[in-house]
């Protein structure tokens, strides 16, 4: 009866990072044990299968130490394998395979059976969630558990070849990677290779369906790993569903029974690519990068079948949603395709909300309800903020975002040629989708800046490295006059990846740009495209014999073109940087100018800047500019940098925040204002005679942040960020300005 149900999850891709406490077998449910392998209560020098239920052999593909072990004084074994220590050969990868028993209930053809799949196992390893830097690419991991394949050749350049399945990775976390995640993964070809001169990805494909968050207890000076993992197929819908756990994680701890106790859902995912194919074969790997000693230590696997229970398929919905603050958004406006749509603020437990709760910058949490069975809560990101179109001057301090945040983050299947699908920026910061979609530009905490010129940093900071995406910041069209803009910046180290020039000049590496104003226009050759011109870009080089850098100044991105500074600057340095774009519009364009100040001593604009470009070869012209774009242009050029505290405006004092410094504020005019600093989102008024008031706020560059009246004394000022304000109170014809602090 359950094959009937049989449907098609609505392209629902890795859905999300929800944590959700679940029992992991359920009483209630009947469950059918189609293979357990426990590698016996006794060590041994090799292991054949002997005591696994049913009882299997193993094919074993050589290389590295494999045997069983106990645990200290115990008397539970479990299967090691250690890496080499010298670089093995083509196919001498430490693997085990086995074949799963027939004759069990258990069809080969996944999508055929009429009960769920359960697979369950403990995996252990002393590998570090940061070894290496940037190789460990996909395919390239650090223990693997096969949970069913088409083959016994589950290496990608073993005999036979050709295995496509699922299986558990083991591997670096893709967003914090000093540490790892678990991830369910489907492999063609098979699953890496042990070969130093051929990437795993020569040989296979790897397909990440579901990753785990970032473990927590394997940071960087973590001695062992160990996790409970649990992943359930589900026929009827083609459903995959990852659970995990982190057990105690020292070399001589036991290894706890994966099917007892609590995991935490990674996520689900609908996928049905081999779901048609037999899969007739199991099997562990060690890592596949060639390091010395690495163990990755395996137990108490086992397949299992269970009654499909009540089930229903998430809604489909976006990862993030972004809002104006201006109206107030409420859940009414969030956005999940699916019956019956219930949002909630918790991934566990928790009452469903109104469609009037007001949304604020968090975590939401969406299901969907058909014939009575809820679906699991999918995670939908929403942000609340200031997303219309700026206008000038304008500041960005980055307080808004929370750290860990990505800048841009890419939609599902966000491309050149899938424009609709663009990525989705936090405040007015968006991309022009390309055929790179890698999402890198990260929000972290400010560092101590030493600048005395600007004001203190309110917020956080961005940084980035190699090559990505390019955020654009948008503001009002400037058709004329002048731009200037203000930030700080640290080029805080020069990866190994930036290399020399072989096209430009050896001593250095290829100039690229990483901060520039830009008029973007459409196209008027190809349709539906656009021009990007860029104006006052800031360049970088490295010195490769001395280690410093340069920097340079290009009034378009031709880095043929660039000037640079006559001084050289060590890495891990703080400098301000303000540029200008000068006559906009000019009909001549040696009128048009480009300038770069780099360390202005005052806030006073010098009478003569560090750098100076008019008269590149090119005739070179903007009639507008209308947004900042930062680049992220080469991997092997752009080093790890830090953008802080960016400001734009049409005037040099707006531009580096000083236009403030000198208001002066009026008479308190009897008014009195409190708490202050206020960190509870109310704010109360008194006077002598406590009439209704009108109280604008206003942000440091003098934009109106909020404008309300207030009958009793106080306002809600909740959904204003910390930072330094100007509030002005008006009661019958009398105003007061008061600076107000944030907390």
């Amino acid at each position: 009866m359950y094959k009937t149900m049989k449907k098609p999850l609505q392209n629902q891709k890795l859905l999300n990072y929800s944590i959700i406490f679940l029992l992991f077998i359920s009483s209630s449910m009947k469950s059918q044990t189609v293979f357990q392998e426990t590698f016996g209560t006794a060590a041994s020098a090799t292991y054949t299968g002997a005591t696994s239920f049913p009882s299997v052999s193993y094919v074993q593909y050589g290389g590295g130490v494999v045997s069983t072990a106990v645990i200290g004084t115990g008397t539970d074994a479990y299967l090691n394998m250690i890496t080499n220590a010298v670089a093995p050969a083509v196919g001498t990868r430490p693997t085990f395979c086995g074949t799963i028993p027939t004759g069990t209930g258990f069809n080969p053809i996944l999508t055929s059976n009429t009960n769920v799949v359960t697979w369950t196992v403990n995996m252990k390893t002393n590998r570090l969630g940061s070894n290496s830097t940037t190789s460990y690419a996909e395919g390239k991991n650090f223990m693997c558990v096969v949970l069913c394949a088409s083959n016994n050749g589950i290496l990608g350049n073993t005999t036979p070849t050709g295995s496509d399945g699922y299986a558990l990775m083991y591997q670096k976390n893709t967003i914090v990677g000093t540490q790892a995640s678990i991830s369910l993964i489907k492999f063609h070809n098979g699953i890496g290779n042990s070969s130093t001169t051929v990437d795993a990805l020569e040989l296979c494909t790897i397909s990440r369906l579901i990753e785990s968050p970032a473990l927590t207890a394997i940071p960087v000076t973590a001695s062992f790993a160990a996790l409970s993992v649990k992943v359930v197929y589900n026929p009827n819908f083609d459903s995959w569903q990852l659970y995990y756990r982190e057990d105690p994680a020292a070399a001589t701890d036991p290894i706890v029974d994966p099917t007892t106790g609590t995991l935490l859902l990674a996520g689900t995912v609908t996928d049905a690519t081999y779901t048609s194919t037999p899969m007739t074969n199991f099997g562990f790997i060690a890592g596949t990068q060639t390091n010395n000693g690495y163990k990755s230590q395996f137990d108490n696997f086992k397949i299992e079948l269970s009654t499909p229970p009540p089930y229903t398929a998430p809604p489909t919905v976006e990862k993030r949603q972004v809002f104006n603050s201006t109206p107030i958004p409420t859940v009414a406006n969030l956005v999940a395709t699916g019956d019956n749509i219930k949002w909630y603020t918790t991934a566990t437990g928790g009452t469903a909300l109104a469609t009037s709760t007001a949304l604020t910058y968090a975590d939401y949490y969406v299901t969907q309800t058909i014939s009575g069975t809820e679906s699991e809560r999918v995670l939908s990101q929403v942000f609340v903020g200031d997303t219309e179109l700026k206008t000038l001057p304008l500041y960005e301090g980055f307080a808004n975002y929370n750290i860990s945040d990505k800048l841009i983050l890419m939609n599902n299947g966000a491309s050149i040629s899938n424009a609709a699908n663009a990525g989705t920026g936090l405040g007015s910061w968006s991309i022009i989708p390309t055929s790179n979609i890698t999402d890198d530009v990260t929000i972290v905490a400010s560092p101590t800046w030493s600048n005395t010129v600007l004001p203190a940093a309110t917020g956080n900071a961005i940084t980035f490295v190699g090559s990505g995406v390019d955020p654009e910041l948008n503001f009002t069209n400037t058709t004329n006059g002048s731009l200037y803009s203000s930030f700080v910046f640290n080029a805080v180290d020069a990866p190994t990846s930036i290399v020399a020039s072989t096209t430009t000049d050896p001593n250095y590496s290829t100039p690229t740009g990483f901060y520039s104003f830009m008029a973007q226009s459409p196209s008027t050759t190809t349709p539906g495209t656009f021009n990007n011109d860029y104006a006052s870009a800031v360049m970088f080089r490295k010195n490769m014999t001395t280690n410093k850098y340069n920097l340079g100044l290009s009034k378009s991105s031709n880095v043929n073109e660039c000037v640079w500074s006559a001084t050289e600057y060590d890495f891990n340095t703080q400098h301000i940087i303000v540029i200008s774009y000068e006559n906009i519009g000019d009909a001549d364009a040696l009128n048009q100018v480009a300038k770069l100040w780099i360390d202005p001593s005052t806030s006073t604009q010098p009478a003569v800047s560090t750098l100076t470009q008019n008269q590149p070869t090119t005739s070179v012209s903007r009639d507008h500019i209308d947004r900042i774009k930062i680049v992220q242009a080469s991997s092997t050029s752009t080093p790890t940098i830090i953008i802080d505290e960016i400001r734009v405006a049409n005037n040099w004092d707006a531009a580096i925040g000083s236009s403030l410094a000198t208001d002066a504020f009026n008479a308190d005019a009897g008014f009195n204002m409190y708490p202050n600093p206020v960190s509870n989102g109310i704010l109360h008024f008194t006077s002598s005679t406590n009439l209704e008031k009108n109280v604008t706020i206003f942000n440091i560059l003098g934009q109106e942040m909020l404008e309300t009246k207030t009958t009793n004394q106080a306002i809600n000022i909740s959904n204003l960020s910390k930072g330094t304000y100007l509030v002005k109170i008006t009661e019958a014809g009398i105003s007061a300005t008061k600076k107000l602090i944030i907390q």
